[in-house]
C-alpha cells in the first residue's frame, strides 16, 4: 500500500512538473508585460519622463546580473526546488509593495524585490529542466518556456489596459499579478520534486571546477556573448507599446492588444522552436532566427501603416522566440555537469544585454525626443550581430556525443 501511494504521488508530481515550470517562467515576465503597456501611465503618476520610468526595467536587469553571479554558487549548494519557490515569494512581496508605493523612491525599492525574484525564477526554471528532463525532451520544454513568456504578454498586456481603465495601474498588481504569484507558489510546491544539494565538503572543489569548465570554454563564452547582444531584441516589447501610443495615439487597451498580437507570434515561435530544435539543430536555428528577428525589429517602426507595423513586430517576436528557444537549449548543454551554474552565468550576460538595451533606450528617448525609429534600429542591429558570433564560435555538444 505504501509503495502504491508513493507511485501515485510521483505520478501526480510528474503531471504538475511542466505546468509549474511554465507558469513560473510566465510569472517572471508579468511585470515586464505590465510595464510595456502602462509605462506612460506610471511615468505620469510619479511625474517623471518615460525614459526615466523605463529605468525600472534597468533596475531589474542590474539585480538580475548580480543574482546570476550569486546563483552560480547557490545552484550547487541549495535545493533547486527551494530556490525556485523562494524566487516566487520574493517576487510576490515586490509586486505587493510596488502596488502600495506612494512615491518613485519606494517604487525603486520594491522593484529590487521583483528583480531578485524574477532572476531566481528564470534561472531555476531552466536548471530544473536540465535536472529533471531527458535530453530529447529538453528542447521541446525550453521552447514551451519561451512560449510561456509570450503567454505573460498576451494575457497581462490587454488585462493591464482593461483594469487600468476601470481602476488604475496599481490594481493590475493587486488584482492580477500578486494572486498569480500565489497560484504559482502552490503549483511549484506540489509539482516539483526535491533534489538534494551536493554535500558541503564537495561544494568548495565544485565551485572551482564549475568556474573552469564554464569560463575556459570558448563555445560557452560565445553563447553567452551572443545572449548579451540578442537580448537587445527582447527589450523591444518594453518600448513598443509606448511607440504606438505616442506615434499612432492609440489607447492603453489598444496598445495592450497590439502587445498580445506580438505575444501570439512569440508563443507560436516558442512552440515552433521547440519542435524544430531536434530537426534543424540548436546552432543553425539560433543563427537564422536571430537574423530574421533583428531585421524585423528594425523594420516595424518604419512602416507607415499601423497594422503592417504590428505584423512586422509579430514576425520579430516569433523569430525571437525561435532563436531564444534554440539558444537557451544550446547553452543548457554547454557544460552538462553544471547546468545550474551555466544558466546562472547566462542570466548574468542576458541581464547585461537588458541593461545595455535599457540604457540605450533612456539615452535615445531623452536626448532625441522619443525617436523610436533610431532606438529600434540600434536594437535590431545588435540582435543581428549575435548571429555570426554563434555561427563561427559556438558548438553544439549534444551533436558530439551522448549527453544525459
Amino acid at each position: 500500500m505504501g509503495n502504491e501511494t508513493s507511485e501515485v504521488d510521483k505520478s501526480f508530481k510528474r503531471l504538475l512538473l511542466v505546468p509549474a515550470l511554465l507558469l513560473g517562467m510566465s510569472l517572471a515576465y508579468t511585470v515586464s508585460a505590465f510595464f510595456s503597456t502602462l509605462l506612460v501611465d506610471i511615468a505620469a503618476s510619479f511625474k517623471v519622463s518615460i525614459g526615466t520610468a523605463s529605468q525600472l526595467g534597468l533596475i531589474s536587469s542590474v539585480i538580475g546580473l548580480i543574482m546570476g553571479f550569486i546563483m552560480f554558487a547557490l545552484t550547487i549548494k541549495l535545493k533547486h526546488k527551494s530556490s525556485f519557490l523562494l524566487g516566487i515569494v520574493i517576487f510576490g512581496v515586490g509586486t505587493l509593495g510596488f502596488s502600495l508605493a506612494q512615491n518613485f523612491a519606494t517604487v525603486l525599492l520594491f522593484q529590487f524585490f521583483i528583480g531578485v525574484g524574477a532572476a531566481i525564477i528564470s534561472i531555476m526554471t531552466y536548471t530544473l529542466i536540465g535536472d529533471l528532463l531527458p535530453l530529447e525532451k529538453r528542447g521541446w520544454i525550453v521552447g514551451l518556456t519561451v512560449a510561456a513568456i509570450g503567454g505573460a504578454y498576451i494575457i497581462v498586456a490587454p488585462l493591464s489596459g482593461f483594469i487600468s481603465n476601470i481602476a488604475d495601474w496599481r490594481a493590475v498588481l493587486l488584482w492580477l499579478i500578486f494572486p498569480f504569484s500565489l497560484a504559482c507558489f502552490t503549483l511549484g510546491l506540489l509539482g516539483i520534486p526535491s533534489k538534494q544539494p551536493q554535500s558541503q565538503s564537495e561544494n568548495i572543489s565544485l565551485y572551482s571546477k564549475a568556474f573552469k569548465q564554464i569560463l575556459l570554454n570558448k563555445s560557452a563564452l560565445a553563447c553567452v556573448i551572443g545572449t548579451t547582444l540578442f537580448t537587445s531584441v527582447t527589450v523591444v516589447p518594453f518600448y513598443a507599446v509606448s511607440f504606438y501610443r505616442i506615434v499612432f495615439a492609440v489607447s492603453p487597451f489598444i496598445g495592450g492588444v497590439f502587445s498580445s498580437v506580438a505575444a501570439v507570434g512569440g508563443i507560436l515561435g516558442g512552440i515552433a522552436g521547440g519542435r524544430l530544435i531536434n530537426r534543424c539543430g540548436r546552432k543553425p536555428l539560433t543563427v537564422v532566427a536571430g537574423l530574421v528577428s533583428g531585421t524585423a525589429a528594425v523594420l516595424f517602426t518604419y512602416m507607415p501603416d499601423m497594422m503592417v507595423s504590428v505584423a512586422f513586430w509579430a514576425i520579430s517576436a516569433a523569430a525571437a522566440s525561435i532563436a531564444s528557444s534554440a539558444l537557451f537549449s544550446l547553452i543548457l548543454e554547454q557544460v552538462p555537469s553544471f547546468k545550474g551554474s551555466m544558466m546562472s552565468i547566462n542570466s548574468t550576460f542576458q541581464n547585461t544585454g537588458s541593461i545595455l538595451g535599457l540604457i540605450i533606450g533612456a539615452l535615445v528617448l531623452n536626448i532625441y525626443h522619443n525617436d523610436f525609429l533610431l532606438l529600434m534600429t540600434i536594437f535590431g542591429t545588435l540582435g543581428i550581430a549575435s548571429a555570426p558570433i554563434i555561427l563561427f564560435l559556438a558548438r553544439d555538444p549534444s551533436k558530439a556525443g551522448s549527453i544525459r
